[in-house]
């Protein structure tokens, strides 16, 4: 699949404290355990739960279109939202609860399988789509790990794959992860002093060091495009630390040879503050989720260079400083809302066109006009 490609201060608030649990978080997760011991039992660490009589809590708002969310009755702590679709089977999402493993469901939330990582922490999740196989990032006392899934065999695990110990980050920073077209395992992370960014050699079984970053902050990471021709792979990184998002080309020998500064190009500092998360979907749109205040800007693939860069609406508005994940499914986008234990979902595309789906917003639009963001690179 080939995506479109793209040619201030530091943010007060970090975004990167996932793993910090409060005893509230706790005893919150020991309650959700109690209620569903039944459906557990006695297993092995990592293990694949069917939940039975598991309904979605989807609602639609008064325009008909929009989705509200999901999860309440089963997330306590829901950090990264993955969509996937794998072959002779419907489009999915795959859930990380930090207090409760991961979650598979339909695109509208309704659970099909629970797998529960006994004793740790599960953050960002990546699945390779070709091969069937599942990536979560873990952390236990004992330290920070991949876990590989075979999502083909019942979710069978594969192998524990030790996250790297150089360059040396805060170990209670998330290792944020995402695999790339043909199958490579990329990651990321960063604690403000210094961030990095690897790709896994399963030939040595080892991590090799991409980029090497100081008084900066790596976190979420996914595909931008793929470059077919060349074997190469554009990486999307968030900066959080000084407020960009970086763009790393990798080529066939797993090696950098290029990066690039989105928020220079079109100047996202002017409408982003601290972006938490972003992807770029099928139709070349990017979409960040902004930490500082909940908002989900999209910068619109235009013509000619031109983009543009508008809203997201939801039917409930998206508080600051709740949400970390972002992913899309068909016309809908998805926020794992770690403040809400819930994932919130909207429709941002109408035949692969972006619309707003608020007839009361586009009104106050009209009555109070504000001048629209145009980027044509970076002029």
């Amino acid at each position: 699949m080939r995506y479109s490609p793209f040619p201030t201060p530091s943010p007060t608030t970090s975004t990167s404290y996932v793993d910090n649990f409060t005893k509230d978080d706790y005893l919150r997760y020991s309650r959700h355990m109690k209620r569903r011991v039944t459906f557990w039992g006695n297993h092995e660490s990592s293990n694949t739960t069917p939940v039975p009589n598991s309904s979605p809590t989807v609602a639609s708002n008064h325009s008909g279109d929009n989705k509200r969310g999901f999860g309440e009755s089963f997330l306590t702590r829901p950090i990264c939202v993955q969509s996937f679709e794998l072959p002779g089977k419907p489009p999915a999402l795959a859930l990380s609860d930090s207090c409760g493993g991961v979650y598979l469901t339909s695109a509208d939330g309704e659970v099909t399988e629970h797998i529960l990582i006994k004793n740790s922490s599960a953050s960002s999740v990546a699945v390779d789509e070709k091969n069937s196989i599942m990536y979560v990032s873990v952390m236990t006392a004992k330290g920070r790990s991949i876990h590989v899934f075979d999502m083909a065999k019942g979710n069978k695990k594969l192998d524990a794959i030790p996250c790297p110990k150089d360059p040396k980050i805060e170990l209670s920073r998330t290792r944020w992860i995402t695999v790339g077209p043909r199958g490579h395992l990329f990651m990321t992370s960063g604690d403000n002093i210094k961030s990095a960014l690897w790709v896994y050699m399963r030939s040595r079984k080892a991590w090799k060091t991409l980029k090497e970053s100081r008084k900066s902050r790596y976190q979420y990471l996914s595909v931008a495009e793929d470059q077919s021709e060349y074997k190469a792979v554009v990486l999307l990184t968030c900066d959080a630390a000084n407020n960009r998002l970086l763009l790393f080309v990798v080529d066939s020998q797993l090696s950098l040879i290029n990066e690039y500064d989105l928020s220079v190009t079109y100047h996202l500092n002017d409408y982003i503050s601290s972006p938490a998360s972003a992807i770029v979907d099928k139709q070349g749109h990017l979409l960040v989720l902004d930490y500082a205040n909940g908002k989900v800007q999209i910068l619109l693939s235009g013509e000619k260079g031109v983009r543009r860069l508008k809203e997201v609406t939801f039917a409930d508005p998206l508080l600051p400083q709740q949400a970390l994940g972002i992913t899309v499914l068909g016309d809908y986008v998805y926020v794992a809302c770690f403040h809400t234990h819930e994932v919130r979902c909207t429709r941002y595309l109408e035949n692969g066109k972006f619309r707003q789906f608020h007839p009361q917003m586009a009104l106050l639009d009209q009555t109070n006009p504000k001048p629209k963001a145009v980027l044509a690179n970076g002029k």
